[in-house]
């Protein structure tokens, strides 16, 4: 019986390029180096497609580097493969806590790369055609049409009673139970972690942070006069927590900021058995948790994954999340739940910029209300999950032997680890002289060289086309 499953003709993606990805998941990311795989004809019919579409499909593989063509032989895998478990090391972290200095460092990246076009691999948001943006566009024609209602005034500082309670029975899915009161909407996830930073810390206080970690927290911690400490970080199992202890025995640490479910830019997923010991060992020190839950939804394995806040039993965790990689980053809508009382937390959100766009809380509340935001993450979780192991196979092959890169369970990005004496720096100038930008290593930590042999590359930032095409572009300047 042909294997149609998952095909669809109402789709951007061309069949044979559906039937390649099939192939890969189904045969090839289980055959063995220089074993042969299916003949066109037997492909054609498993899949019930014509012979000149199979050999399409087999073509896209090869461009990829997945399959190699043997005349009046057939295809096959290729005699050498990467071995997929080769995760990039992570360097020992500096044990002193520091002042953190990357501002300057991350606005000259972003500025060189606004200098002529480029395919931007740099920016961690998805592609337009993988947000729900004609749904989320007819939800703003509905609301357009109560000009008043939507438009007539500010919302209220902690955010419209609409949404709270949208998000409110949302979270309660992720066994994260709260009322839509204590949940403070605010204009993105970047200004919830600032919040929530700002409610447990002051000014040369010390946070512990993951090593590598996403360079907005570190620019918040360097806004707010913090002290970083950081933690080496597995791209399987998360932050060291036998590291952590041996800190937290010898200084006072304040505060803890950790992004445990698609972790930017490792990846992982943390395991619940490191959860529930993260928060016993914060709880154990009087140490204030914040978890970043921007990528909760866009797990690949299962989207019930617990969050710290759902475990949390002791009242320590402060959770921060947004719709900007789920739904639309444009929209700069996030929230914060608060460890403790949510008014002084309010409070600080009205000192910063009152309220949030109303017309952006309304547009969420409906897409959550009618489940469109649900279907759309669970669509998207499984897109990114494809993209990212194919960038990935891209990467280890056009990139020089040695090369060590990520294997991400949730998101869309890839941590790149580059063999000696490459440096990240020098690659990224090279790179955007051939009109394709990522982001170094150095932006991702507050200590000097500590990643310069490491990159991230957004796998969704444009077509598969022009990711496969910058990958090619990046590989030619080694």
């Amino acid at each position: 019986m042909p294997d149609q499953t998952d095909l669809q003709s109402h789709t951007p993606n061309p069949l044979y390029k559906q039937v390649g990805r099939k192939l890969h998941e189904r045969v090839i990311q289980y055959a063995k180096p220089d074993q042969k795989l299916p003949s066109l004809r037997q492909v054609s019919e498993r899949f019930d497609i014509s012979l000149s579409t199979a050999q399409s499909a087999y073509q896209y593989l090869i461009d990829q580097g997945l399959v190699v063509v043997r005349p009046r032989s057939g295809y096959y895998l290729p005699k050498q493969v990467v071995p997929s478990t080769l995760q990039p090391q992570i360097p020992a972290a500096n044990p002193a806590a520091e002042r953190v200095n990357v501002s300057e460092l991350m606005i000259h990246m972003l500025s060189l790369s606004r200098q002529k076009p480029v395919i931007n691999l740099g920016t961690a948001v998805p592609e337009p055609g993988l947000l729900p943006l004609e749904a989320l566009a007819k939800i703003q024609r509905q609301i357009s049409r109560k000009p008043q209602w939507a438009y007539g005034g500010y919302s209220p500082v902690g955010g419209e009673p609409l949404l709270q309670q949208a998000l409110s029975q949302h979270l309660q899915q992720r066994e994260v139970h709260c009322t839509p009161e204590q949940l403070l909407i605010t204009n993105g996830c970047t200004e919830a972690l600032r919040i929530a930073l700002g409610e447990c810390t002051r000014p040369g206080d010390v946070v512990a942070i993951e090593s590598p970690t996403y360079f907005t927290i570190l620019q918040q911690l360097e806004s707010l006069g913090l002290k970083a400490l950081e933690v080496p970080t597995s791209p399987e199992t998360g932050i060291d927590l036998d590291h952590l202890a041996s800190m937290m025995s010898a200084i006072r640490v304040d505060a803890c900021v950790v992004n445990p479910v698609g972790h930017n830019p490792l990846g992982f997923v943390m395991p619940e058995v490191q959860k529930k010991a993260l928060i016993e060992l914060c709880y154990r020190h009087g140490t204030r948790l914040i978890e970043d839950v921007i990528y909760l939804d866009l797990s690949y394995t299962d989207y019930h994954v617990r969050s710290l806040r759902s475990l949390d039993t002791y009242g320590i965790v402060s959770q921060c999340g947004s719709f900007s990689k789920s739904l639309s980053p444009a929209l700069r809508v996030g929230w914060l739940l608060p460890a403790e009382d949510t008014h002084s937390a309010t409070a600080r959100k009205f000192l910063n910029n009152v309220s949030v766009s109303t017309p952006c809380q309304l547009s969420i509340a409906y897409m959550l209300e009618q489940g469109l935001y649900q279907k759309s993450v669970r669509k998207n979780a499984a897109q990114h999950k494809n993209r990212v192991h194919q960038t990935r196979e891209w990467v280890l092959r056009y990139f020089p032997e040695g090369t060590r890169v990520s294997l991400p369970q949730a998101g869309f990005v890839l941590w790149i680890e580059l063999p000696e004496p490459f440096k990240a720096i020098s690659l990224h100038e090279r790179a955007l002289e051939k009109g394709v930008m990522f982001l170094p290593g150095d932006v991702f930590s507050p200590t000097s060289d500590l990643y310069s042999r490491y990159l991230r590359i957004n796998c969704c930032a444009c077509p598969e086309e022009e990711v496969l095409e910058g990958i090619k572009r990046i590989g030619r300047c080694f």
